[in-house]
């Protein structure tokens, strides 16, 4: 199992008209205002967030300009929304593992996937013991 991190530029930039251009969507004038340039057009701050910005995976709130965005697998996060599924453990900064479609920190991972007492189900450690097909803790 490997750790992974979130990678990949954003597919948009942002910047400040100073030539005569509209929006392409409400055709309202971007001339001195901020704007947004994804797939060659350019549209004013609220159509991007209306209509273009991706979708948190977590929230399903849109990511706005503003917002700084993580991607991992065609999904989208804001960088406060990426976090384990398990301990909810922030993971904008960290290492972490995709395992059953879910986001999980590195701690919880190896915690999920460790041998487990059948009779308590508490985590077995080293210098337990193993009795046949049946595994106790002490």
């Amino acid at each position: 199992m490997a750790f992974e991190r979130h990678s990949g530029p954003r597919h948009y930039s942002v910047g400040t008209m100073s030539d005569r251009l509209d929006c392409h969507y409400c055709r309202a004038p971007l001339q001195g205002k901020k704007y947004v340039e994804k797939d060659g057009n350019k549209c004013c701050v609220k159509c991007f967030e209306k209509i273009c910005a991706n979708t948190c995976a977590e929230c399903r709130k849109p990511i706005g300009v503003d917002s700084k965005e993580l991607h991992y697998k065609n999904r989208y996060w804001h960088d406060t929304c990426f976090r384990c599924a398990k301990c909810y453990h922030p993971l904008a900064n960290e290492q972490f593992i995709f395992k059953d479609n879910k986001i999980m920190c590195a701690r919880c991972t190896t915690r999920e996937d460790a041998l487990r007492c059948n009779g308590c189900h508490k985590l077995i450690e080293p210098g337990k013991c193993d009795i046949g097909q049946l595994i106790y803790s002490e």
